[in-house]
């Protein structure tokens, strides 16, 4: 029996790394998220000893050391394989760039946490269940795609995961090591993003839940873990302290464009929306499944439900670290998925736990819905996981426009905060930032330049046209504009459409999901709608500023 344990556990981990690992350089050397970018310029500006300074505190340096060092090391091995005879040299070696070194450990941190939500779950839940949480970790298509990207998101959930395992070990075994691990982990988190700061809560519950009759051991205790998680933090991201000016200046910035006191053409989206509505209806269903998320939301209310009946330290503190990293992020004026990304994980442990408690009652119906639950988390991540097995869409798009386009055609673009289209052939691109036209007359006389001189019209994502139609009477000359470019008013017809949806295809069908409607850094990097525009009719640029009002 510990044998075929130990083989699932095993398969389990495979197939999670596998989902996690495979196609890193998905994209054809299109690195699509505008952070991995930010990552890649601060490693190369590190020098070691010299110059460690990553001069950008919208993420930490935890992930970015780990890149600049790894790369590093690579490095040294290249150079010794060069040294080595003959035989050596022909193995050849190249040193990833940090692009794909940072997808790498996003792959790798992913992984990673399968075994810790294991553990976890074995602290308050049968074995099977445990494993049944572990297999819905693996699946779950958020924590799959940010896997995919150099960014730090999926190295934040370990750590914080690492940090609420600590946590629970302490409370089972009351052994302070664990405390001072709970400690570390936090302090790493911190050093990935400052953010994370909120999961000082449940550490304080666990010690309060441990302490809460000694209150000299609950002072002591939150003093020492405080202390260890704050020097942590200084360990691994030296500069907060160091250059504090510049990180506290960063820190005003971002929080002002979380909290929309800082007005930026890339929040527009979360205007006028509302939260944890927006999150259920534009996030969760699509990055965990619909089903997975209803059976969440019934593993949670169990959840609370058990600690009214019977309080249990693990629940509790489960539910404390849910909730401290869900309401701060689900409350924010800017509500990014990968704001709640390190939440992900949470829906699969509640998931399970409701079913859990049902086989306590009922095992023939639990096992029914463990069944049911399982097969459509599987065709739904089989449906996300197709992007990854097709060409990126602009690599598509791109090929489909060399070889339809005539030589020499005006192509117009929309530029501003995405990567263009990578077009090769004979063209002249005009790329205008269609975000200003609403208030900038000299970017709607541009426009209307283009708009007559030019022959194709290509729509490269949702980011505009979605987030303007949305709001019209915020922004009327732009929706007005892309309302008449949808209806041919413009004199452009649409010849073609490239996405690369969610599907499933069996024996010649093919089923897709479209999530362009999801929030839009769902699609956007990884999957993007690409709209082509042909000029069938001429208009004046006069006419075309006309256009832009009701």
């Amino acid at each position: 029996m510990k044998q075929f344990l130990f083989l699932f556990i095993i398969f389990i981990l495979f197939v999670g790394s596998f989902l996690r690992f495979y196609k890193l350089d998905w994209g054809g050397g299109i690195y699509s998220h505008p952070d991995e970018y930010h990552i890649a310029a601060s490693v190369s500006q590190l020098s070691f000893p010299h110059q460690m300074h990553p001069h950008f505190f919208s993420y930490g340096t935890v992930t970015i050391y780990l890149i600049y060092f790894t790369q590093e090391l690579l490095k040294i091995f290249s150079s010794s394989l060069n040294s080595c005879p003959e035989l050596c040299r022909r193995i050849g070696f190249l040193v990833p760039d940090p692009f794909i070194l940072g997808r790498f450990y996003s792959a790798l941190f992913s992984s990673l946490t399968i075994i810790i939500v294991y553990k976890i779950c074995r602290s308050f839940m049968e074995r099977r269940f445990s494993y049944l949480a572990a297999l819905l970790v693996i699946l779950t298509p958020g924590l799959i795609q940010q896997a995919h990207f150099a960014t730090p998101e999926s190295a934040l959930t370990f750590f914080l995961f690492g940090s609420l395992l600590s946590i629970i070990k302490f409370l089972k075994q009351g052994r302070v090591l664990f405390l001072v691990l709970a400690s570390v982990f936090l302090g790493f988190a911190l050093g990935v993003k400052v953010s994370s700061v909120v999961f000082l809560l449940p550490i304080l519950a666990g010690i309060i839940v441990k302490f809460f009759r000694k209150p000299f051991h609950l002072i002591l205790f939150i003093i020492a873990s405080f202390a260890i998680t704050i020097a942590t933090f200084a360990v691994v991201a030296p500069y907060v302290f160091l250059d504090f000016p510049a990180f506290r200046s960063n820190l005003e910035y971002e929080g002002g464009l979380a909290v929309g006191k800082i007005p930026v053409f890339y929040t527009r989206q979360f205007i006028d929306t509302t939260p944890v509505l927006f999150q259920i209806e534009k996030i969760l269903p699509y990055a965990l499944g619909p089903i997975l998320l209803i059976f969440s939301v019934l593993g949670f209310i169990f959840i609370v439900l058990s600690i009214i009946k019977k309080p249990k330290a693990e629940p509790i503190i489960v539910g404390v670290a849910f909730l401290s990293l869900f309401i701060p992020n689900a409350f924010l004026f800017a509500k990014w998925t990968r704001f709640i990304a390190p939440t992900f994980p949470f829906f699969a442990i509640f998931a399970a736990f409701f079913l859990d408690r049902l086989y306590a009652r009922n095992r023939s119906i639990s096992n029914l819905l463990t069944i049911a639950l399982l097969v459509t988390t599987l065709l739904w991540t089989a449906a996300f996981f197709s992007i990854y097995l097709h060409p990126d869409v602009r690599i598509t798009a791109s090929n489909w426009i060399e070889r339809n386009f005539p030589e020499n055609s005006t192509i117009l673009i929309e530029s501003g905060n995405m990567i263009d289209i990578p077009l090769k052939g004979n063209f002249k691109r005009v790329g205008f930032d269609f975000y200003n036209l609403e208030e900038d007359t000299e970017t709607r006389s541009k426009i209307a330049t283009g708009l007559e001189e030019t022959d194709y019209f290509l729509v490269q994502s949702r980011r505009v046209f979605m987030n303007h139609q949305r709001l019209p009477k915020l922004f009327p000359k732009t929706a007005n504009l892309y309302d008449k470019l949808f209806r041919g008013e413009l004199g452009f017809k649409q010849v073609k459409e490239f996405h690369s949806y969610p599907s499933l295809r069996y024996l010649g069908i093919s089923v897709e999901f479209p999530d362009e409607k999801a929030e839009e850094t769902w699609s956007v990097f990884d999957h993007p709608v690409i709209r082509v525009f042909k000029k069938v009719e001429s208009h004046s640029k006069a006419d075309y500023e006309k256009f832009f009002e009701n």
